[in-house]
């Protein structure tokens, strides 16, 4: 797909807030290519947006472009929570982790941050976008002590090898560095450690519904 070039200083990366639900909803269809009047089960609504923000305001972030006509677009966005469930424990599927699309499994005082979503129009790709989504959310675990950041990166490379193995030999090579993922081994170089091929995750085919959990140490964390 052909990518838009954007002027930076016309670009934000601020908190969710209300009036910008529906293009975060849109933009996290448009990034794993669900028609915006497709049915999905688990797409996010905007009421799930307001509950997220509700619950975890400084979790939740959104990159806005001024367009010439001064109108607000919603280009990119990242949702997380707090938990106090450790990387080092068995993984759980991503909406039991979660607690449903609402997050209603935040916890105020978690000592980890979890990476519940992070989407970006696929049209603005290149434009520095993903890597701020990033720097916010390396930042906040810094800000708010925690001691770390953790998710799963869901294997979205794997459709293209999908003939020639399981997903979780896949995985172990992505891992390993033997195979280039788009999207766990874009992780492990921002910084992230991959620990293992965590199966049935989400249902997600071209990923053959499998993700790396992978975990960034806060090198700052004071006990």
């Amino acid at each position: 797909m052909e990518t838009n070039r954007l002027s930076l200083d016309k670009l934000t990366i601020t908190n969710s807030q209300v009036q910008y639900a529906e293009g975060i909803c849109a933009t996290v269809r448009l990034a794993f290519h669900v028609g915006l009047d497709e049915e999905c089960d688990d797409c996010m609504k905007p009421h799930h947006i307001m509950a997220q923000v509700e619950r975890f305001p400084e979790g939740q972030f959104v990159s806005v472009y001024q367009k010439d006509d001064n109108k607000e677009l919603v280009v990119g966005m990242a949702a997380t929570m707090r938990t106090s469930h450790p990387p080092t424990k068995t993984q759980h599927s991503w909406l039991d982790a979660i607690g449903g699309l609402t997050i209603k499994n935040h916890e105020p005082d978690g000592e980890w941050l979890y990476g519940v979503e992070m989407a970006v129009n696929p049209k603005y790709h290149r434009n520095g976008i993903g890597t701020q989504l990033y720097k916010k959310r390396f930042q906040l675990v810094k800000d708010l002590n925690l001691r770390g950041w953790y998710a799963v990166g869901m294997l979205m490379g794997y459709e293209n090898h999908a003939d020639k193995m399981d997903v979780v030999t896949y995985g172990n090579k992505v891992i390993a560095g033997e195979i280039y993922d788009p999207t766990v081994s874009m992780q492990i170089n921002r910084g992230f450690r991959a620990e293992y091929v965590v199966t049935d995750y989400l249902d997600e085919p071209p990923a053959g519904d499998a993700g790396v959990l992978i975990i960034w140490d806060n090198p700052e964390y004071k006990e």
